[in-house]
């Protein structure tokens, strides 16, 4: 059984607009991977020093 043209032209846009999604995630996860790999460098995940309570 085949698809009319159409059904065929909408379902191979679905399939490449799913494609591009995974892609998109994958590039999404690796750059928020390199960001916090970036802000753990420059210090930005330490904690600030207590300072001892005044007795």
């Amino acid at each position: 059984m085949t698809m009319p043209p159409e059904d065929e032209t909408t379902q191979s846009e679905v399939d490449r607009l799913r494609a591009e999604n995974a892609l998109l995630r994958t590039e999404k996860d690796l750059l928020l991977k390199a960001a916090i790999g970036f802000a753990t460098d420059a210090g930005a995940f330490r904690r600030p020093l207590r300072k001892p309570e005044p007795r």
